[in-house]
């Protein structure tokens, strides 16, 4: 059974500096944070796009670009709904989110990202909401096509 200490024991234990430790030390709580944070960060960007669920026309050519942070990408779902950075807008609410992001940076560009089964004139009524609210930066998002492995 373990002994429990009287008051005048517990004082006598701080004054030789043995006395439990009553506070918790967060400084690991907070590193552990920090890098969480920075890793959720990460890969905000690459789940964005996944979580729609596009499947990109394939493109031997395309070329990737660096993204920035500041970039719009308008996803286009193959049931035709339109995404602005993972989340659903309406056609008016595109072009008005179009003209408020050029207004914040005159350097923004557009990345159409739609599904390999989407209309052509879909792509095309983005396109041109795009050049009305004044953006001359369109690109449209492609995959490399897949390669088979090689056969021995």
């Amino acid at each position: 059974m373990p002994r429990t200490l009287k008051a005048s024991d517990r004082r006598d234990a701080r004054r030789r500096g043995i006395a439990p430790m009553a506070e918790i030390n967060i400084i690991p709580l907070v590193d552990v944070m920090l890098v969480l944070l920075i890793i959720v960060m990460a890969t905000a960007a690459f789940v964005r796009d996944s979580e729609l669920g596009l499947k990109l026309p394939q493109a031997k050519t395309g070329s990737s670009t660096q993204s920035n942070t500041r970039d719009l990408t308008v996803g286009i779902t193959r049931a035709g709904a339109l995404y602005v950075d993972g989340q659903l807008i309406s056609e008016d609410a595109l072009a008005a989110a179009m003209r408020a992001r050029l207004a914040s940076n005159p350097n923004v560009r557009v990345a159409i990202k739609g599904d390999s089964d989407v209309p052509y004139q879909r792509v095309i009524k983005v396109m041109d909401l795009a050049r009305a609210a004044g953006l001359s930066s369109v690109s449209l998002g492609t995959r490399q096509p897949e390669t088979p492995a090689p056969s021995r």
